[in-house]
């Protein structure tokens, strides 16, 4: 693979700074149908979405193409190789990486999945801390085609078998020994109950009986042709949500739907590349690699990645560091917040802090403005299927920005149905459907594309309130639901008001 030969597929974007691939992709083929299309080989990722009306609609407005990830960082690295994009979080010393060490390991990573085979389409799976080499393997799988799937930290074997075996991944990279639990034996299980698992890989670690150290086969020269990028609207990635039912769905994004989101992010928040970020969950989440890993490659800012979530050492981190944003689920700005060595002058940088979460509440974020002061502090709602769909702006009243979740961000639609699918109207509670250019093209498991409705809205799930000026507050889920004398209570509303009297 070669950085540069992607740089030359790709443009600049003058208003955003986002770049965008000249080359137009082709929709997913069919389920287990051998080669079409494109050229690429199919991997069960049926879908009905983009459909060729959702593209024209959004390459009308510019929202689409986007470019692939490894295509934003071949322009990154054209323009600023030696800038940092990475530094360990660690209590004493970490480790620094540019952004011409993130190529040039991808680019031997990606070596390394050519030389076992890996083809345009298939699915590489990765369960990893808070590493580098995540966000290397990343736009290394990116860079050859493949469909990354990064595997959140709590799965274990029995989500991990089902994920792996759903996906027909081939190969899966784990570490060793991570908080005591040994992912080569756990990968030894999933290997066992997921038939088209061909290749297990280790990080950081000797590798098992039947496995082989990712590092060693960086070494080993690869032969062939040069690899197939991406497409704007080909699968890039599959990530694995929970939400409420039993087993994990999984959810298909394309270059052109993540892109999106730093689209949006360039249009509310002005990231620069004198941003420094702080990673306080896990990178394998959507957010962790959209807001970790794409945006400081669009944006060239800089970002620290803590293995795992430590208050104390957080906020250590945001003084030494001096950090920019450090946002996060509420409880891990609780958790900071109640650190023993905090102290507003530690962490007077932060000039923004963000929390979407169900459990978000005013309170927190008054507590967060009082903490973080002169930050910009605001909701946000978003969902694996469709991220950042809702955000606070800088503009927004207080109250606004505290008390909801936010306005749909440019380009997306929201609207509230009642439990017949009516029209639910401003104030009145219904349930949650989004549509957006970030909306995820469908699940692996077509069965689940039941949640689009016809005209292309998801059904979220969520139960919800709009006012007269767009502003929408997530009320709940439709499952969370007290039915108490015969009246539907919103438990959330209870959490709420609970939180608001300790």
């Amino acid at each position: 693979m070669n950085m540069r030969r992607l740089a030359a597929r790709t443009r600049a974007c003058s208003m955003t700074g986002l770049y965008r691939t000249a080359t137009r992709g082709c929709r997913p083929s069919p389920a287990w149908t051998g080669d079409r299309g494109c050229g690429r080989r199919a991997v069960g990722m049926q879908t009905t979405r983009p459909p060729d009306e959702r593209r024209a609609r959004h390459e009308a407005t510019g929202e689409w193409p986007q470019p692939s990830l490894s295509a934003m960082l071949a322009e990154r690295v054209r323009r600023t190789p030696e800038r940092v994009y990475l530094i360990e979080g660690r209590r004493e010393g970490g480790r620094s990486y540019t952004f011409g060490d993130l190529a040039a390991r991808a680019e031997r990573m990606a070596g390394a999945l050519l030389g076992l085979g890996v083809r345009p389409g298939e699915v590489v799976s990765w369960q990893l801390p808070n590493w580098f080499e995540g966000a290397a393997l990343a736009v290394a799988i990116d860079s050859i085609g493949a469909v990354s799937n990064p595997i959140i930290a709590i799965y274990r074997e029995r989500e991990m078998s089902f994920v792996c075996r759903q996906a027909r991944a081939r190969v899966l990279v784990v570490p060793g020994v991570v908080r005591g639990v040994d992912h080569r034996e756990l990968a030894r299980a999933v290997r066992a109950a997921a038939p088209h698992l061909e290749h297990v890989l280790t990080v950081r670690a000797e590798p098992g009986p039947g496995m082989r150290a990712l590092e060693a086969l960086e070494e080993t020269p690869v032969t062939g042709g040069p690899p197939t990028p991406h497409g704007p609207h080909d699968v890039s990635m599959l990530f694995y949500t929970s939400g409420t039912t039993a087993d994990p769905k999984g959810v298909l994004h394309t270059p052109s739907t993540l892109g999106a989101v730093i689209r949006f992010q360039a249009e509310l928040l002005h990231p620069s590349p004198d941003d420094r970020s702080l990673l306080q969950f896990p990178l394998a989440h959507l957010g962790g690699v959209v807001m970790f890993v794409m945006l400081p490659i669009v944006h060239g800012s800089s970002t620290v990645f803590m293995e795992t979530f430590d208050p104390e050492l957080a906020v250590d981190l945001i003084e030494r560091h001096r950090i920019t944003s450090a946002g996060g689920p509420p409880a891990v700005l609780q958790a900071m917040f109640a650190a023993k060595n905090f102290a507003p002058e530690k962490v007077r940088s932060v000039r923004g802090s963000g929390a979407g979460a169900a459990d978000v509440t005013p309170e927190l974020m008054r507590e967060t403005k009082e903490r973080f002061a002169g930050a910009l502090v605001h909701r946000s709602y978003g969902m694996t299927e469709c991220p950042m769909f809702t955000s606070g702006a800088p503009g927004d009243p207080e109250e606004k920005r505290f008390g909801t979740d936010g306005r749909p961000v440019p380009g997306c639609a929201a609207r509230l149905a009642d439990e017949a699918g009516r029209s639910a109207g401003p104030n009145v509670e219904g349930e949650l459907q989004v549509y957006g250019p970030q909306l995820c093209v469908g699940y692996l498991d077509p069965a689940l594309n039941a949640a689009f409705t016809p005209d292309g809205f998801l059904r979220t799930g969520d139960l919800a309130l709009m006012d007269d000026e767009g502003f929408i507050r997530i009320t709940g889920r439709r499952k969370d639901i007290i039915i108490r004398k015969g009246e539907n209570l919103s438990a959330k509303g209870i959490e709420d008001d609970l939180a608001a009297h300790p």
